[in-house]
């Protein structure tokens, strides 16, 4: 799931995924940085702030449902953690499917898609492998996920994919990596601007939104 810190306390931090409860984050639950493994400390909890802080976006992984309905989240595997140099965008989970990775970068497109089962979507600049100036798609331990300015060019790829993710939602289709590129290459190709995905009309007057409905037909016969 993709989340948002809402509040620190004490060994634990509430986290917002889109439910009607908060879920919780605890601080045993999380990978220490340079993937150190040992008993948390009270120097730890003193130092959760360095960690994750109100309105950080991270990724994480459902640990347990509890019969209350309160949510365990945990992220001690290297691919879960901060989320950085990017947008967050939120769809209805049923468009979102479980699938076999769901943190990737579109590789014709050069952007990351965080794809949360909870419908919750962060786009952004792939994060870089510390040290290499290589972009990878996986393990948080080995990036450089500071913040950094998007330049420009990559900022309106961000915004294309992100309008791409609501058009495909708003016409009730499955959100994947490869539904998100068709219809990414698709709106480039008919000479939408990024903003005019978001245009019903827009899209039907040049024929978008039947080709996206079109590929999700043929994706499913196939």
């Amino acid at each position: 799931v993709v989340g948002r810190i809402v509040e620190v306390q004490a060994e634990r931090w509430s986290v917002e995924v889109g439910t009607a409860n908060l879920a919780h984050l605890h601080l045993g639950a999380i990978q220490l940085p340079n993937n150190e493994q040992r008993r948390r400390t009270d120097e730890d909890t003193l130092r959760m702030r360095e960690f994750f802080v109100e309105n950080d976006v991270i990724s994480a992984e459902i640990q347990k449902v509890h019969e209350s309905g309160e949510i365990s989240l945990q992220a001690r595997s290297a691919r879960y953690g901060k989320l950085q140099n990017g947008v967050l965008v939120t769809v209805p989970s049923v468009y979102v499917r479980r699938q076999a990775q769901h943190l990737v970068t579109l590789p014709t497109i050069g952007v990351m898609v965080v794809l949360g089962n909870n419908g919750w979507i962060w786009i952004c600049a792939p994060p870089k492998v510390g040290g290499s100036g290589r972009q990878e798609t996986l393990n948080f331990s080995q990036m450089d996920v500071r913040y950094e300015e998007v330049g420009l060019v990559l900022r309106e790829r961000i915004c294309r994919v992100r309008n791409a993710v609501l058009a495909l939602a708003s016409q009730g289709l499955e959100i994947t990596p490869e539904s998100i590129t068709f219809a990414y290459e698709e709106s480039q190709q008919r000479g939408l601007a990024a903003a005019e995905l978001l245009d019903a009309s827009r899209r039907a007057g040049v024929g978008l939104a039947a080709a996206v409905v079109g590929e999700a037909v043929s994706k499913t016969a196939g």
